[in-house]
């Protein structure tokens, strides 16, 4: 696959503050990349290098093969970005507020092409309504419609489901498959909300303080050979003190909401089942944990982490 961005050792240092520290990742043609990380990690700031908002102190950014600090103005013009809350004309109706940014950007769309668009995330039936009635969710929507109209192969989400209900989650997270999916578009998605993002992303990079901490396909980062278990029995002392001296206590992980973590191979994972009773263990459940947010806790320092990203 050709690469649509690639990152070399991108820093962005604020005095004494370094917001990105040496920062490297390639997103692919046709990847929904989750860029994730706690709030304060490094995200907005990169994907405001990506777009020249901000220079960076150090590093190189590649899009579409080209050097962003030569090519910037083709490379802009086949990108389409939402940054946090759209910023649009609240007093205007949604089709003219397109109208009117695809004029800015040298496109003049018939009346056809705008419903389209507007049919495309779900706004065709409030087109004529002024923005202002609009929900959060609504006005979402509209950013990424105003993002898309002039047709762009590589669309940069920030935290598009910020403040939004359930129900405008479930929308943007629709709405982002079918963009990949229908359109054979380029998603880069930043977020601190690991659920949503395991539900669409074919490639993830978590960072924190700025650092890479991991980078590959859901399929890489949720390895079948280390399976995470959770036990739950009705005598955890016991069973845990058990396995402690046992073959398996080599796949045992720190403790969580008082159950047993147990790393193990799939494969052994019967084997195991069949000697917790054989051993008396009484089980109320054994469930094999691959979410993203299980992921994360074992690769980070922990659950203090952990709230900023799932709530």
């Amino acid at each position: 696959m050709q690469p649509v961005i690639q990152v070399q050792h991108l820093s962005k240092q604020y005095k004494n503050i370094k917001a990105v520290d040496a920062l490297s990742f390639t997103v692919n043609e046709g990847d929904v990349y989750g860029f994730l990380g706690q709030n304060g990690a490094g995200k907005s700031t990169t994907i405001r290098m990506l777009l020249t908002l901000i220079k960076p102190t150090e590093g190189e950014i590649e899009l579409f093969g080209l050097k962003l600090n030569m090519h910037r103005n083709e490379i802009l013009r086949n990108i389409g970005a939402v940054i946090e809350k759209p910023d649009v004309y609240k007093y205007l109706s949604a089709y003219n507020n397109l109208k009117l940014f695809a004029r800015m950007s040298g496109i003049h769309p018939k009346e056809k092409k705008i419903l389209e668009q507007l049919d495309m995330v779900g706004l065709k039936e409030r087109a004529y309504d002024k923005v202002q009635t609009y929900s959060q969710g609504m006005k979402q929507r509209l950013g990424i419609a105003i993002a898309l109209i002039h047709d762009p192969r590589l669309i940069i989400l920030d935290e598009p489901t910020n403040g939004l209900d359930p129900q405008g989650i479930a929308d943007i997270r629709n709405l982002i498959l079918h963009l990949s999916r229908e359109m054979n578009k380029t998603l880069l998605i930043s977020s601190h909300l690991l659920n949503e993002m395991e539900q669409v992303a074919t490639r993830l990079l978590i960072i924190d303080k700025g650092k890479k901490i991991v980078e590959g396909t859901t399929a890489e980062l949720f390895d079948p050979a280390q399976t995470l278990l959770e036990l739950e029995t009705l005598n955890n002392a016991e069973t845990l003190a058990l396995i402690k001296n046992s073959e398996w206590q080599t796949g045992l992980q720190p403790q969580r909401n008082n159950n047993i973590l147990i790393k193990l191979h799939r494969n052994t994972i019967p084997d195991f089942h069949i000697w917790l009773v054989q051993h008396n263990a009484k089980i109320v459940s054994l469930q094999a944990r691959h979410s993203l947010e299980d992921y994360f806790l074992q690769i980070t320092s922990g659950t203090q982490h952990v709230a900023a990203f799932t709530n």
